[in-house]
Formats: C-alpha cells, structure tokens, sequence
C-alpha cells in the first residue's frame, strides 16, 4: 500500500481493507466476526476500521456483519490487567460484546512441554474457536499486517522453505482472515495518531531473545538502512510475483491428481507412472496432494519422505512398502499401481 502526498492515512487504510475484503471475499452478508484484540496498535487499528466501515460496506456492497472481541491475558506482563480494562472499555463505547481469557502461559507451558510463543498461541486460537462456537460465529479476524508478512517470508527462509513458504501469510486460513495484510506498521500508527487511538504498547516485542523479534528489530532496519529503505515493499512484490507461480502450479498438480487418483476411499488407488513422467517439482507437489487427501494435514512429513516415497515408485517392486510410524503406509501394487492406507 503506498501513501499519496496529501492522502489521508484514514481513509487509505479503510479503502485498503475494503479492497482486500471485497478482492479476497474474506466477509459474506450477515457473517458474524470473532476479532482477536490485544489492545495493540495492530489489533485496535483492525476494530475501528472494521467498525467505520460498516455502514459502507452495507450500502456498497450489501454486505451487514456484527463484531464480537475475543482478548486474552497469558499473565506474563504486569500491564495485562490494564490492556484488559482498555480493550473492555473500548467495546463497550463501540456497544461491541466482549470475552476474556485469562491463563498463566508460563506455567502451563511447561507442564506441557512447549515454548510460550507456541503455547500462547495454542490457547489464543482455542479461545478463538470457543467464542466462535458460543456466538454462532463464521469468521476469526486477526490484525497481521504488511510487516508481519515480510518478517514470516525471512524466519521461513531461514528454516529453508519452499516456494510456498515464500508466498507468507494468506488473507484467509480456513475460517481466519486478515484483512490489514497489506498495510504497512508505519501506516498503521499514523492511523491511530489521526484517530486518537493510544494503544497499549507489549514491551516483549522488542524482546530480542524470540526469533521474530531480531527479525523485526534488528535485521529489517539494517536492510532499510544499508540496502534497501524500501525493502518491505520489494518483498511484498516479490510475494506477489511468487502467489502467481504458486497458483498456477496447484492448478497444474491438482489436474495430474485427478488423472492418477483410481479410488479414494479409505484407501487411496492411484496410477503412479503418470506421476514419474512429470517433472520432479510436480512429481513432489502430486505426492504431497494425495497424503493431504487421506491424511487431511501434512505435519510432520518432510522432504526426506516424499524423497523416498518417489524411490518406492520408481523401483516399482510388487509388494514393497514405505511406512510412516502409524501415519501411514504405502504399498506398489503392480507395475503402474499403488495404494496408501
């Protein structure tokens, strides 16, 4: 999103999210939505927006939603409580209902063994869920923006990703949609200067022990500063240019997936010769495509497995078989046949 001289950063914002919304179809007439709020200058820039934009959003578009705030408290901060009654204020001046969270993320997440980044986010989006289930709700929303995008494409670079991994955050996951994706933090803090808004402010997050945070601190402004002052925009070029690929080599895997697939029950028939007459970048995507069709996720498959998966086929021995744990099993029928169960 880039800012006009003279543009107003209120109306740039709100004309920037109605765009994503209507572009992506991320809101339906008469959907109810679960905003996650933490009081933060993100999540409080998402409210009022989605709130001003209402009545447009009706007369435009016939489009009506309600919101609902979901706000959590992981009790690591002494300033929580504070963000709380703020958030809670907030709503009801907006007449907006309000539910509250509240759970010692130090302590649980030990007892269970994961970090408190994973463990808070765990708790956040099953309370999310929760809210959903007890409004009759269709939609979470939550406050990503343009930065948190680039800083996801670099920590997923680092880990070594693929072209997906690349793409960053998707408007929508399932029933989550960020509409504030493509605008940038600058722009956002601008937002609520012009609108009054004094956001609470999560001192962790220049907390450089969390990975996300050397990111966002350290290493984007040495890259503005020494190679790029426009580096967030490049990246979000580039992710564009990248969506595009991706997109059409899905549609590309998901047409040799329907001329292999035989069957797909339970057990998943497949002609695996067309498969290994594709490039090998396809051949991975078609391996993956089928998994995902029988076991609905891929977590916890790696780059090694589909490697020798794709050598279980080439050999094309009768009866070999390649075993995941209790995942999976997959197991060459005849020359051009295969199943996995």
């Amino acid at each position: 999103m880039i800012k006009k001289e003279n543009e107003n950063i209120i109306e740039l914002i709100e004309d920037e999210v109605e765009k994503n919304i209507i572009q992506n179809s991320l809101i339906e007439d008469k959907d109810k939505l679960v905003v996650a709020v933490s009081g933060g200058p993100d999540s409080m820039c998402l409210l009022n927006v989605l709130y001003d934009l209402k009545d447009r959003m009706k007369q435009k578009y016939n489009i009506s939603y309600t919101l609902v705030v979901a706000h959590v408290n992981h009790m690591i901060r002494e300033e929580s409580e504070n963000e709380k009654i703020y958030v809670e204020e907030n709503c009801k001046k907006l007449n907006i209902p309000f539910y509250y969270l509240k759970k010692d993320v130090k302590k649980f997440s030990k007892e269970e063994r994961m970090s408190e980044e994973t463990y808070g986010r765990k708790i956040r989006y099953e309370f999310f869920d929760e809210v959903l289930l007890k409004e009759n709700a269709q939609k979470i929303v939550t406050a990503h923006n343009a930065d948190d995008d680039v800083e996801t494409i670099f920590l997923n670079l680092f880990r070594g990703c693929g072209l997906k991994g690349l793409t960053g955050i998707e408007f929508r996951y399932k029933n989550i949609i960020r509409p504030l994706i493509t605008v940038e933090k600058k722009d956002i803090m601008e937002y609520n200067i012009l609108k009054n808004i004094n956001p609470c402010i999560d001192k962790t997050n220049f907390d450089i022990i969390y990975k996300r945070n050397k990111v966002r601190n350290i290493l984007i402004p040495e890259l503005k500063k020494d190679y790029n002052p426009n580096i967030v925009n490049s990246i979000l070029r580039m992710k564009k240019i990248l969506i595009e690929d991706e997109d059409f080599l899905n549609e590309y895997t998901s047409n040799i997936v329907k001329q292999c697939v035989l069957e797909a029950n339970d057990v998943v028939k497949f002609n695996y010769s067309k498969i290994l007459s594709e490039h090998i970048s396809i051949r991975k995507r078609v391996i993956r495509e089928i998994i995902k069709y029988k076991m609905k996720d891929l977590d916890g498959l790696t780059n090694i497995h589909i490697n020798d998966i794709l050598e279980l086929l080439e050999k094309s021995i009768k009866g070999k078989k390649y075993i995941i744990g209790n995942k999976f099993k997959i197991e060459i029928i005849n020359k051009n046949i295969a199943i996995l169960y």
